[in-house]
């Protein structure tokens, strides 16, 4: 007869001990967390009265598998389009948190008379909560859909990610050496940078693989994806640095902006619950009696201060965070206790030799104290609020009320930013740092990673140039985008604003063709180039090229709409299925606004005359409709098929028909963001009073004012074989072949309102469209032909639409 394997014999008991135990919690209204760690506590072999189990080993992996299908499930109900919601103020929160439960746990050690090192240790184990007991215990209490809940996990996330690189402190302090602040500095922006890319292609690769396999994803096919997914992208975190749980995490994540977020989430639910259970069982069996007894005052004085610490600098970071006191106070009691990643730093201290070997049962057996305490703190947070409103003086109660009064009506909009020179700022540094990024990452990931894995099969120079080329094309997607979108919006402004403003405006233009230039050759120096002036000079070439490349511009914003798309999937699906069918037939009109203003001002540029009103409009990417000038309209078969380049020559030009009188009325047509700001500008630009500064939709315009305009809005759909399909918005010339303006384009369900001309259409998308009446029936027509219509082989410069999620 085959042996049995001792896991299993193992398993029989460690299970039928946590099943009496968890039923005995339930019976007595318990947190099932605590009848596993109890069970754990009796199977260990330092209970000798009762069996207990023997392959510690073995119990241990199933308990690290426990973790990992802890936060996969964690992840799949925690999306990262939620994590960006709540990404500041998590941030703010989990950083003041960290850094002063770090200061407490190291002054904590002094006063036990530790050594420096072991008391840097404890505050490290002390600065980072469980996030598998938070799960856990807020599934028992069925918290997870609160919106504090929203914050603590956050908190969780960036803890975890913190925490990865708080061991590369630590562990450099482990090796006796003085802490190299460079180097330290350098390997936590590589990790961070690897972190970065493998999740963005994930998002890419991921959601887009699950589409084109949707017709054989049954459950149990779905079922043995998922967990592929999730344990690679674990084995994936390992390799490269990172803790296994946030590799875990991730996956999840990526699966919960996909449509089978809840099917997924339904079949991993039972292998969750299994290891899961068996993780706080192994937690239990760390617990012997004579750990406890010989460091019991250290056990309390460090439960003391985790409890009381924790709770209060999770609170204060959520206040400053911006978050109310009730929130604060929910977020800091949920937060209290600590856990696995504790016992990650404790095992590394202990390895290393750094820390005694006392400290790994103490910080368990305080990590079971605090666990215990976690689900009474997080059921009394409500009664611990209420009593702290009763001791906090009247003046700060409303100093706080009227603190998030002002926030609250900020985060509504309510507040504008009245110096346009802010927002240019913040786009034009996230453009010109994912310039930086892509040029690192390709380095990274490409010279550093695939470059030695290919070597054996390819010849070094033409690898090497193969990988430069791709590192520079993907590095040039970046910088068409920062170099195709410079004259929207805030520069536009800026630039016909004020004389002053075109310097500072030039000099950003020039920095930014100096980062490009030296991203380029960065690239080409690490495939192995030596500096030359040759070099540099190769690197001018390839930025400026790909800068001014509208194709490369046009794969940019289909990477774009992609990696929005995949991460919006399940969302955008939801508020499609929400949508009625009225508001499905008039969802883009409603989504464009009409603004009528009247030509007062002039603006003399370069030499000559010209309508402030409408290059403002320009500025603000309006679209200039139709001109009224004595109650006539002027050029209107014109105004339809010009460019903007055309139409912005001829317009101040004032011998042509077109050219805009004083007295004219200008019709402009934009999103409602952009009509607002352009109200904004004119109104502070005294070119409109309060009482001219109406706007409407479009409906409610063509409605109320039939006779204004003699255009309607209408779509088509891209089909297969359509002579529209692969070729971009400014190529197919929809304004100058057909007279009708694009002002929306559909891409896997994510709509961008006034798309860049370079956006290319693929087949299944839909392009809506103002028009005359008849544009619809010529468009139908030309897109059911199996050639397409001639064009002006002209593409001038896009500027980048706003994507919107339908309904939103």
């Amino acid at each position: 007869m085959q042996n049995l394997p001792q896991l299993v014999v193992d398993l029989a008991l460690l299970l039928a001990v946590a099943t009496l135990a968890t039923v005995a919690c339930k019976r007595f209204k318990q947190p099932l967390v605590l009848g596993y760690v109890v069970a754990g506590f009796l199977v260990s072999p330092a209970i000798g009265w009762m069996p207990n189990v023997v392959d510690k080993a073995n119990v241990s992996t199933w308990s690290q598998i426990g973790v990992i299908f802890l936060m996969f499930g964690l992840g799949l109900q925690f999306s990262v389009v939620k994590l960006a919601n709540v990404g500041r103020p998590a941030l703010v929160t989990a950083a003041v948190e960290m850094s002063l439960m770090i200061v407490a746990g190291l002054a904590c050690g002094t006063l036990l008379g530790w050594t420096p090192s072991t008391s840097l240790f404890l505050g490290g184990m002390l600065a980072i909560s469980s996030s598998s007991i938070v799960v856990k215990t807020f599934g028992e209490l069925g918290l997870r859909r609160k919106q504090f809940a929203e914050l603590v996990f956050g908190v969780l996330v960036i803890e975890d990610i913190a925490g990865v690189f708080l061991l590369v402190v630590l562990s450099t302090v482990s090796a006796g050496a003085a802490v190299d602040g460079g180097a330290v500095a350098l390997k936590i922006g590589q990790m961070a940078l690897y972190l970065v890319v493998w999740f963005a292609l994930s998002v890419i690769l991921v959601p887009s693989a699950l589409k084109r396999l949707r017709f054989a994803l049954d459950d149990e096919i779905l079922l043995v994806a998922s967990i592929a997914l999730c344990l690679g992208m674990v084995a994936l975190a390992d390799a490269i640095g990172f803790s296994t749980a946030l590799g875990a995490f991730l996956a999840g994540s990526i699966l919960a902006g996909t449509v089978h977020a809840q099917r997924v989430e339904g079949l991993v639910r039972p292998l969750k619950d299994l290891f899961g259970g068996v993780f706080f069982v192994s937690v239990g069996m760390l617990v012997t009696p004579s750990a406890v007894v010989e460091n019991i005052g250290a056990i309390l004085v460090i439960s003391v201060v985790a409890i009381a610490g924790r709770s209060l600098f999770v609170g204060l970071g959520a206040l400053l965070s911006g978050q109310s006191l009730k929130t604060a106070v929910k977020c800091g009691l949920s937060l209290a206790q600590i856990g696995e990643f504790s016992f990650i730093i404790a095992a590394l201290g202990t390895s290393l030799g750094v820390t005694p070997a006392f400290l790994y049962p103490v910080i368990v057996t305080v990590s079971v104290a605090t666990t215990l305490a976690a689900p009474l703190l997080i059921e009394n947070s409500d009664r611990a609020y209420r009593l702290l409103v009763r001791l906090l003086p009247d003046g700060v109660l409303a100093r706080l009320d009227r603190r998030e009064e002002r926030l609250r009506a900020r985060s509504n909009g309510d507040e504008r930013d009245a110096n346009p020179w802010v927002d240019y700022l913040k786009r034009w540094i996230l453009k010109l740092g994912l310039v930086v990024l892509a040029a690192a990452a390709s380095v990274e990931v490409l010279l550093k990673i695939v470059l030695p894995l290919a070597a054996p099969f390819v010849p070094d120079a033409l690898l090497r140039g193969a990988l430069a080329v791709l590192g520079i094309l993907v590095t040039g997607l970046f910088m068409s985008n920062l170099f195709y979108s410079a004259r929207k919006r805030e520069f536009g402004v800026l630039w016909v604003a004020r004389r002053r403003n075109r310097v500072p405006l030039l000099m950003l233009v020039i920095l930014g063709a100096a980062v490009s230039c030296g991203a380029v050759a960065y690239i080409v120096h690490a495939a192995g180039a030596e500096q030359s002036v040759w070099m540099f000079l190769v690197a001018f070439v390839a930025a400026t090229a790909m800068a001014r490349s509208r194709s490369i511009h046009s794969w940019f914003l289909k990477l774009e709409t992609s990696f929005v798309g995949n991460l919006n999937e399940s969302l955008l699906a939801d508020r499609r299925a929400n949508l009625d069918d009225e508001e499905h037939a008039d969802w883009v009109e409603r989504h464009l606004h009409i603004v009528e203003v009247e030509a007062s001002r002039t603006l003399k540029r370069a030499g000559a005359e010209r309508s402030a009103d409408f290059l403002f409009g320009i500025a603000h990417n309006l679209d200039l409709m139709a001109i009224d000038r004595d109650g006539e309209r002027i050029g209107s078969a014109a105004l339809a098929r010009l460019t903007k380049e055309e139409l912005a020559r001829r317009i101040n030009d004032a011998a042509d028909p077109l050219g805009i009188r004083e007295g004219d009325v200008l019709t402009f047509l934009g999103t409602e963001d952009e009509v607002d700001a352009y109200v904004q500008t004119m109104l502070k630009e005294g070119s409109l009073e309060e009482d001219e500064a109406d706007t409407e939709d479009l409906v409610s315009f063509l409605k109320a004012h039939p006779e204004k305009l003699d255009v309607t809005c209408f779509s088509f759909a891209v089909e297969a074989g359509s002579p529209f399909a692969g070729k971009t918005i400014a190529h197919n010339d929809f304004k100058g072949a057909f007279g009708s303006l694009v002002v929306a384009h559909e891409h896997r369900a994510l709509v961008r309102m006034k798309p860049s001309r370079n956006t290319r259409l693929f087949p299944g998308d839909r392009v809506w469209l103002v028009g005359g009446p008849d544009a619809a029936i010529v468009l139908s027509e030309a897109s059911a032909a199996s050639e397409p219509a001639r064009a002006p082989e002209q593409e001038p410069e896009g500027e980048q639409g706003e994507l919107r999620p339908i309904g939103a």
